[in-house]
């Protein structure tokens, strides 16, 4: 672990006057406790139109309360990079709009809730940082309000009891706010009343590692003769499918370099890296259904081979990348993220939002298109965003005794990133800055709306490994999903169920 870097309290003086609104309090303010923690009513103004009362207004801890952040500095994803400059940020102004919207909302949180955001740098991989975790929470000391780190790691050790319920009562989340992830966050469940995970606009990480399609406009335009923006519309319009796409990179093969073969170096309708990797946000995006809950507690139980959707979306996507005109090779992203700048590709999967950041593809001539996966069905009528199994999320860990302190901070920064930083990253900066094109703007907000399926992403190597590698081994071998799964539900459930009742006994739920 890395020396905490602090904001002082002078930083917090000096910055106060140009960064804050005029309305907040100033530190001559503070309190040493913290006011009552009931909601004010809400009032109207001139027009007789009802104001939203702030419910954290009143609160202060006196200006120097410390909120400890463990803060993942890991690289998971070469393509973009790691996110903790979005949750940390720099401690003095350097005229980026992004990273000074980051001070700003670190120091306006802290000058209202008269707090000290402490953050602690640690550099662990997902295959690594379940250990580290665990020995922290077996030492029963309280060191961190706040983790943040990968999903994988932080569901496996939500089972063992490591994590403490975000729905208990004595917390001051609300959920039902859109800065919050809630079908994401209740996805990941096991019983009802029970969810230790946070996923929410603070947690930046979730936002840009979020998968999307990213596709030439200029290839398109030079072979239909018609603007690339007509599959915007389709998007827009629910015609976005697996077939959909299926056709559009169809016929899409052109010998570049006049090899007489197709190899490296040659333009195909669609690019990707690898079958495994690749396939997954294809299958979470197709929404095989892959649990369905318990009426009376919740609890889930594997389904997949209760209805002809898993069959049809292994299909699908066999047709993808068993297309003529597809390349699947063993390269790293970023050497997949050259080939489609240097016009290789109609279409190139696995990258997320976050690569709209890299310089290479900020390089590239021609125009691009964002796009979210498809749906399987036309009638589906709601797209789904996969993230990856090592996007970093939020945790509380057993050892904290506060849960009020720690849910109302993590509360205001999850507001206030919404607030202050997604106008500046999301809107400004993927939208505006590093993608020359205004609907890719909706595009963008159908990808952030849409999280969702991340209990497969969670649980899937907790399970064996067996549910999403029997979907990459169906579309890659061409064989019926059915045929390939028939043997392994059974297990998967027993394993389900034995976890769920050791995540009961560890968790002291009553059944």
């Amino acid at each position: 672990m890395k020396n905490p870097s602090r904001l002082t309290s002078l930083l917090l003086c000096l910055l106060v006057a140009c960064l804050l609104l005029p309305t907040l309090a100033s530190c001559a303010n503070t309190t040493e406790t913290p006011t009552d923690t009931k909601a004010p009513t809400a009032g109207t103004n001139a027009e007789g139109e009802t104001e939203e009362i702030d419910p954290f207004a009143g609160i202060n801890y006196g200006g120097d309360r410390p909120f400890n952040i463990l803060t993942s500095t890991n690289v998971a994803c070469t393509g973009m990079g790691n996110s903790n400059y979005l949750i940390e940020g720099e401690t003095t102004t350097t005229g980026n709009l992004v990273n000074d919207a980051v001070l700003e909302r670190n120091v306006m949180v802290s000058e209202m809730l008269g707090i000290e955001l402490i953050f602690t740098q640690i550099d662990e991989p997902y295959n690594t940082i379940q250990d580290k975790i665990r020995i922290l929470s077996t030492s029963g000391m309280h060191e961190y309000d706040l983790i943040i780190n990968d999903l994988y790691p932080f569901a496996n050790l939500s089972l063992e009891g490591t994590f403490r319920n975000i729905l208990d009562e004595e917390c001051k989340f609300d959920f039902t706010k859109d800065y919050w992830y809630a079908d994401y966050m209740e996805d990941l469940r096991l019983v009802n009343g029970y969810q230790y995970l946070l996923a929410g606009d603070y947690f930046i990480d979730l936002i840009r590692s979020a998968h999307c399609l990213l596709m030439n406009k200029d290839i398109y335009y030079n072979y239909y003769k018609t603007d690339a923006d007509e599959v915007y519309d389709w998007v827009l319009n629910y015609e976005w499918t697996y077939d959909k796409m299926n056709q559009v990179i169809t016929d899409q093969w052109a010998d570049k370099n006049n090899s007489g073969e197709k190899d490296k170096g040659d333009q195909f309708g669609f690019l990707g890296c690898e079958f495994w990797g690749n396939s997954i946000p294809f299958t979470v995006s197709g929404n095989p259904q892959f649990i369905t809950r318990d009426e009376y507690d919740g609890t889930p139980t594997i389904s997949l081979l209760e209805t002809q959707r898993a069959n049809d979306l292994a299909n699908a996507m066999a047709k993808i990348f068993h297309n003529e005109s597809s390349s699947i090779t063993n390269t790293l992203e970023t050497e997949l993220l050259e080939a489609f700048v240097d016009d290789q590709a109609l279409i190139v999967c696995y990258q997320r939002l976050g690569s709209l950041e890299n310089s290479t593809l900020r390089g590239m001539e021609g125009d691009i298109a964002i796009l979210p996966y498809p749906m399987l069905y036309a009638s589906d009528k709601q797209y789904v965003t996969s993230t990856h199994d090592t996007s970093e999320l939020g945790a509380i860990m057993t050892t904290n005794p506060d849960l009020e302190f720690t849910s109302i901070v993590t509360e205001v920064l999850c507001r206030e990133t919404s607030k202050r930083l997604m106008p500046k990253y999301y809107k400004e900066a993927l939208q505006v800055q590093y993608v020359d094109d205004s609907t890719a703007a909706s595009m963008i907000d159908i990808i952030h709306d849409n999280f969702r399926n991340s209990f497969i992403l969670a649980y899937n190597n907790a399970l064996g490994s067996s549910i999403l590698e029997s979907f990459t081994a169906s579309m890659r071998d061409e064989r019926e999903f059915s045929v390939v799964f028939k043997t392994k539900q059974r297990s998967v459930n027993s394993t389900l169920k034995k976890s769920i009742e050791s995540f009961k006994k560890k968790n002291q739920i009553d059944d």
